[in-house]
């Protein structure tokens, strides 16, 4: 009897071990679907912004004032620039068998009015506004929208910040759209990002603006030709430069009054570490710097950095250097567009730059032997590089939005989270609190 026992436990046990382990297969399983599903749905959320991106580099009027993708299939060509454009621009496109992506980056949701009490430029919770919608709150801004106020500068359509929420959808049933009937939903997120166009502000006109023009040492073959504009100009009460070489210009050496602003906010309107993420390429090693940089392509070199044979700044667009730069004797170097040197600066001949050049420590340009370091201003040719290269670009990566207060100001004490799990939030729940119900 007890032999018998002992059998039917072992059996009852290898059951609840064959079970166990079953389902510990299937959760295992489960999870692995729904991290691949969450990791689809950013991918397609990505393909949104990316997708935005190019709409807003593709308009020929810039900057952009409106977001407002345009749908035409009568037109001549057919313009097909979103699946729905009452919605912005949306895209449905299959993954794989049964499996489909939709990407939508929405229009702007213009703010409603409000009067502002306390004059800061900002909605405060108890302030005036107009309910335009009926909803019982004071709307702010919403979906993909320019913010380039919000980011400090002046005129419209310089920043703009895209929203894009990715979801795969489950399409067992091909004949309806997904999100129609057993279409159903299995992942969804939303990600922004923000393009910005890049400004370029030299302090002022010339082949090259020195800060401190009485460190600056302009020898034998040295050619700074300016045209109608200075050959070197500088701040007044810089001093003046020391000139053995050829400078011409009109003046052919100048100063312009205060104030001179040459520092990398106020040349390109944007903090280094956003210089940064808009450049081609940004490098802490100089062993990394490209040769040639390309066709107007931006480059920023943290740190110095010298142009030689081996590596000579060649090709066309912008190239920025934090730290001292400099171009030995015999490095042939021909550069178009705008090179800004946070350091000093040293030339040594044969080398032609023509476009401007901004230095904000001293500056020592020669020649070498028969040959000139010749640097010539060309607005032009500053006007084609901003131009081409003006066009938006990604300001930020890709990220998830932080929650927000029915208000719009930032959730930072959690209160959305801490009251859908139903704890009582300090002066009543936030319907009560804000006047308005939770945002889905």
């Amino acid at each position: 009897m007890a032999l018998i026992w002992a059998l039917f436990a072992a059996v009852v046990i290898a059951g609840v071990i064959v079970s166990g382990t079953n389902t510990f297969v299937a959760v295992e399983k489960m999870g692995t679907i729904d991290f691949r599903a969450d990791a689809q749905a950013r991918s397609v959320a990505e393909a949104g912004l990316v997708d935005a991106y190019a709409w807003f580099r593709r308009q020929t009027t810039q900057p952009v004032s409106t977001f407002a993708p345009v749908r035409n299939l009568a037109a001549v060509p057919v313009i097909n620039e979103t699946d729905d454009a009452s919605v912005g621009l949306l895209r449905d496109y299959e993954i794989f068998p049964s499996l489909w992506g939709r990407y939508e980056v929405r229009k702007t949701k213009v703010e409603e009015t409000f009067t502002d009490s306390n004059a800061n430029g900002l909605y405060d919770y108890g302030e005036p506004y107009v309910d335009t919608n009926g909803s019982g709150r004071r709307d702010p801004a919403k979906e993909t929208r320019d913010v380039s106020l919000e980011r400090g500068l002046s005129g419209a359509g310089t920043v703009w910040r895209l929203e894009s929420v990715g979801t795969v959808f489950r399409r067992t049933d091909q004949s309806q759209a997904v999100g129609v009937g057993p279409n159903t939903r299995i992942a969804s997120i939303r990600l922004a990002a923000e393009i910005r166009r890049l400004a370029i502000v030299p302090p002022a006109t010339g082949a090259l603006c020195a800060h401190t023009l009485s460190t600056c040492v302009l020898g034998v073959r040295a050619r700074l030709t300016g045209g109608t504009k200075s050959g070197v100009v500088g701040p007044t009460g810089s001093g003046s430069p020391s000139i053995s070489g050829e400078v011409t210009g009109t003046p052919a050496s100048g100063t312009v009054v205060l104030p001179y602003n040459d520092t990398i906010p106020l040349v390109f309107g944007v903090s280094i570490t956003e210089l940064k993420a808009m450049a081609d390429g940004s490098y802490s090693s100089a062993a990394n710097f490209p040769a040639p940089i390309g066709d107007y392509t931006m480059h920023v070199m943290e740190g110095a950095i010298t142009f030689d044979a081996s590596r000579p700044l060649r090709g066309t667009g912008v190239v920025v250097v934090v730290g001292n730069c400099t171009i030995t004797a015999g490095s042939n170097s021909f550069f178009n567009g705008v090179l800004y040197v946070q350091g000093n600066l040293q030339i040594r001949a044969p080398v032609y730059i023509r476009g401007t050049v901004v230095v904000t420590g001293s500056v020592d340009i020669a020649g070498t032997g028969g040959d000139y370091s010749e640097l010539n201003y060309d607005g032009s040719m500053i006007s084609q590089v901003l131009k081409t290269m003006g066009q938006y670009r990604f300001s930020t990566s890709p990220y998830v939005p932080a929650p927000t207060l029915p208000d719009g100001t930032a959730d930072e004490d959690g209160l959305i989270r801490m009251q859908k799990a139903g704890r009582t939030l300090p002066g009543g729940n936030l319907p009560t609190a804000l006047g308005n119900s939770l945002p889905p």
